[in-house]
Parts: structure tokens; C-alpha cells; sequence
């Protein structure tokens, strides 16, 4: 899953669509912007609640990715430590993402016997 997410995470980048760090996340919501927005699995308190808000309004669908830590989404990216991402939900690049990451859930419930 790493080699493609971070082929996709990659190509978002090089498109000016892939908005990293809280701060750069909340101004593009802030602006009405419809995002994607994906949280390493040792995201903190804050970057949760202040997401959160938004996520019940509609505004953005989260997801997490829990078998990475922000150490590791901070790498595929070629960053340092990031604990979120967002891309703009009208695209197909997010809706890629979105699968990848929900078929690898799927996949680990199967092997955890969930």
C-alpha cells in the first residue's frame, strides 16, 4: 500500500492539490474548500478536534490511516513529521486515495478476524 499512496500523495503534490500541516488544512476549509483529509495513525488531540467540526458539518471526509505514523506519512511525502493531509474531494486523485485506503481496512479486519 505505501509504493501506491505515496505514488498518488506524490502526484497531488507535484499538482498543487495536496495541502500538509494543520495550519494549511484549516485555511483551505476555512475558505470552503471540500477535502479529503487523511491523519496519521498518532495524529494528536488537537489536529483531531479541530478537524472535527468540520467533518460534522460536511465539509471534509477524514480518514485515517493507522498503520502510519506521522513519521512515515512525513517520509512518503519527503517532509518532516506530518500528522495530516488534504485534497480537494471533487477530484479523482481523492477518490483513489479514498479507495486505496479503505480496501486496506477491509483487508486488515479480514486478516485480524474482525
Amino acid at each position: 500500500m505505501n509504493d501506491r499512496l505515496s505514488g498518488l500523495l506524490g502526484i497531488a503534490r507535484k499538482a498543487g492539490i495536496l495541502f500538509s500541516g494543520q495550519d494549511t488544512v484549516r485555511a483551505e476549509l476555512r475558505r470552503g474548500k471540500r477535502l479529503l483529509v487523511i491523519l496519521s495513525g498518532d495524529h494528536s488531540r488537537n489536529v483531531r478536534s479541530m478537524i472535527e467540526g468540520y467533518r460534522i458539518r460536511g465539509i471534509c471526509r477524514v480518514m485515517v490511516i493507522g498503520c502510519l505514523g506521522r513519521e512515515e506519512l512525513g517520509r512518503l511525502l519527503s517532509t518532516g513529521p506530518t500528522q495530516i493531509v488534504g485534497m480537494p474531494l471533487e477530484n479523482g486523485l481523492s477518490e483513489k486515495i479514498e479507495k486505496l485506503l479503505t480496501e486496506e481496512v477491509d483487508r486488515y479486519e479480514q486478516d485480524q478476524g474482525l
